[in-house]
């Protein structure tokens, strides 16, 4: 695989975007432009910010350092068009530095001036004066649509004429004063046709790296997301055709777009509001710029203090607290394509329903699912014409996959058995790619299960596909130990083995595992027929993990842990780490139909999900989720694998485990806690608090709290 670096979706770097406090000073409403899309709607000729107001911003906030302690500084002056106020600008940017050196603040040497212009008074003598006066502190862009026709479609004067020929005049010149500057290009309904050649007219100016995004408000119309996802696509095409990927950039093609949201981004807000401060003309403070009042079109602005009082800090509580998961509808945090999907809070409480800031817009919600669908596009015509591998990343549970059955013979992994039935099945060529068609349409990582001669290895590795080699699965059925050492694969040492065993073996694990570890560190056990285990059985199991026991503690002290899946996954893990057969994991059989696992194909081949049409939405069963199992949701036996097939089988409901898979789950959760306990004197911290409790089938917990409740009733 190759390992050539792209340019192509990386983000690129701000200036200390992380630790450094953006302040924006609103020196004007006014614009030179009267651009259609353009979110400030109240735009006017009177209100600008005098020195006098600018002066004691700078005051206040220089002299609270305890509300302002980032480590930088980036002054932000916006407009209308900021340039249109330079004299006033150049006199307010004299007064910080003046005032940071004085005061030898913490932010001198450490800030920016940054500006986002539309570029028309670049040229002017005052502006080049003030550029070459700042220009080792100075950021300044300017906005660039496209080519002529989209750029002069919404970058108007007031009079409707097109201002690109004009801002094109100066962009040799800013690109000479300020090399490897971005732009940021946004599209609306109107101009969606031309935004190919836009991406590539911007390019081809000589501005690498274009920061592309579609409007938030609800403009969009019947057919504007296949309309985008159309030009997208082409722009891949081209993007591809001429290896542009190599140095160039768009926003609209990132490798982790479009992925499942995990803990940590549903804890995040998009942007920076809050962190964030704006001041208006009158001296006013915001959260930022879609605050202040000329934003706005439904409500009035949402100040949090001013030049004369300061901040205040309940009306800026409210947004220190925001978060993807308290602003958005549960569709969009169970969205499959969530990462990626933008908002902005200012424009949330423009249009909310009321005056709050938690009220999430969704207008975008089909044109992100476009983009998502061009850039799944790209990805995967750029790694099957490249053969790099983009570094794409799916948080932990999150990612789906297909496991593709070659025939009824092939070596289970699981517990469940394959059954040679009288006229046995082998997946043929056509229901294979029919198979990664499907992985294709429902973003689906395919796994191969057994020998499939016909797999074209450009398709597998543009597939990601995964392949579990049968010299993994060590299926003991019988005493002999020297077939298991036959079977062991030499080149497997530190990887995986998967032990399986029928209770009629249980007396021997401690000797078979003895042999694995040689050759693998670590070793997944799975039990077959738990379902025919007597009290015989349970009492041998026991004895046998308290003997594992001592193997994982002396690992442990020589420094070379052996994991065994049933014993030492459960001390790292905080949550339930089920399997995921419905969920995120599903069974193509060899005759063509998707099962919820290979065991309900196995078991009944009648007992499937759907059939292997790409037109077929693949539903999954409300049941399987750990939310609607009422025994295991309260459960803290992390590491039991929660198997559906077999809580179908043994209690005739797929969300209600039996009694058996309980007790040897907490069987193993308790020869935990002594390994844990016993590591622990040894100075071995491990993640989970676990404790020894006085049950081994939770349905009894359980029946004691329903007591309780009825008693207390």
């Amino acid at each position: 695989m190759s390992t050539l670096n792209y340019m192509l979706g990386k983000t690129v770097e701000e200036w200390r975007s992380e630790e450094g406090k953006q302040i924006t000073f609103c020196v004007t409403e006014d614009c030179n432009l009267a651009c259609k899309y353009c979110y400030i709607v109240g735009k006017n000729h009177k209100n600008k910010m005098t020195f006098d107001v600018a002066k004691k911003a700078v005051d206040y906030i220089l002299s609270h350092p305890e509300d302002f302690p980032e480590k930088a500084v980036i002054w932000d002056f916006i407009g209308g068009e900021p340039f249109l106020e330079i004299d006033l600008i150049d006199k307010i940017c004299d007064y910080i530095k003046i005032q940071m050196y004085q005061l030898d603040h913490l932010w001198f040497n450490n800030y920016r001036f940054n500006f986002s212009s539309n570029g028309l008074l670049y040229h002017t003598p005052k502006v080049q004066r003030f550029i070459k006066k700042n220009h080792s502190k100075l950021n300044i862009g300017i906005s660039v649509d496209g080519n002529k026709t989209k750029h002069d479609l919404q970058r108007v004067f007031p009079d409707g004429s097109g201002s690109y020929d004009l801002v094109k005049n100066n962009i040799s010149l800013w690109q000479k004063q300020f090399p490897n500057s971005h732009t940021k290009a946004t599209f609306s309904h109107d101009d969606l046709p031309h935004l190919k050649d836009s991406i590539i007219s911007l390019w081809d100016l000589g501005i690498n790296d274009v920061s592309a995004n579609v409007i938030f408000e609800d403009v969009w119309e019947e057919g504007d997301d296949q309309i985008f996802e159309n030009q997208l696509k082409e722009l891949a095409d081209y993007i591809l055709e001429h290896d542009l990927w190599k140095d160039h950039n768009v926003r609209f093609f990132e490798e982790n777009l479009g992925k499942p949201l995990d803990e940590e981004k549903l804890n995040q807000n998009f942007c920076g509001v809050g962190k964030m401060l704006a001041i208006d003309y009158k001296g006013d403070f915001f959260p930022c710029v879609r605050f202040v009042d000329y934003s706005l079109s439904n409500r009035p602005g949402y100040s949090i203090g001013n030049i004369h009082t300061g901040i205040d800090k309940n009306r800026l509580r409210p947004f220190m607290l925001l978060n993807l998961q308290n602003q958005s509808k549960e569709e969009c945090i169970n969205c499959e394509v969530a990462t990626g999907c933008a908002w902005c809070v200012g424009h949330n409480y423009d249009t909310a329903s009321t005056d709050t800031i938690f009220q999430r817009a969704t207008f975008i919600c089909k044109m992100h699912k476009a983009n998502c669908n061009a850039n799944d596009y790209f990805w995967y015509e750029f790694e099957k014409r490249t053969g790099i591998k983009p570094t794409v990343t799916v948080p932990d549970g999150k990612e789906k996959y297909l496991m593709f059955l070659e025939s009824d013979h092939i070596t289970t992994h699981c517990s469940y058995k394959s059954k040679i039935r009288l006229e046995s099945e082998y997946m043929d060529e056509e229901t294979y790619k029919l198979g990664l068609e499907f992985c294709e349409k429902h973003k689906l990582t395919p796994i191969l299960l057994g020998d499939f001669p016909y797999a074209d290895a450009s398709i597998l590795r543009m597939s990601k596909t995964n392949y579990y080699n049968d010299n993994k699965f060590i299926q003991i059925f019988d005493n002999d130990i020297y077939q298991i050492q036959r079977k062991i694969d030499k080149n497997n040492n530190n990887q995986l083995c998967i032990l399986k065993i029928n209770k009629g073996n249980i007396p021997n694990i401690e000797r078979f595992i003895k042999v694995l570890k040689l050759d693998f560190n670590r070793i997944n056990l799975i039990l077959d027929d738990i379902e025919l285990w007597k009290k015989e059985n349970l009492e041998n199991y026991e004895r046998e993990l308290s003997k594992l026991s001592t193997l994982i503690i002396e690992s442990y002290k020589e420094g070379r842990p052996l994991e065994i899946n049933v014993l030492t996954d459960i001390l790292e893990l905080d949550k339930m780490c089920n399997c995921g057969a419905g969920e995120n994991t599903f069974t193509l059989a060899p005759n063509g139909r998707i099962y919820m696992c290979p065991a309900f194909y196995f078991e009944d081949p009648e007992k499937y999900m759907c059939n292997l049409d790409l037109d077929t939405k693949l539903q999954t069963n409300e049941l399987v989720g750990l939310e609607q199992s009422p025994l295991c949701k309260g459960c803290d036996a992390f590491h039991c694998s929660r198997c559906k097939y077999l809580n179908h089988k043994l209690t005739t409901q797929i969300n209600v485990p039996s009694e058996i898979q309980c007790v040897i789950s907490h069987i193993e959760r308790e020869c935990s806690v002594q390994i844990k306990n016993c590591l622990e004197k040894e100075g071995i911290i491990f993640r989970n608090a676990l404790k020894s409790i006085d049950y081994l089938d939770p349905i009894h917990n359980f029946y004691k709290t329903k007591s309780k409740q009825l008693i207390n009733q």
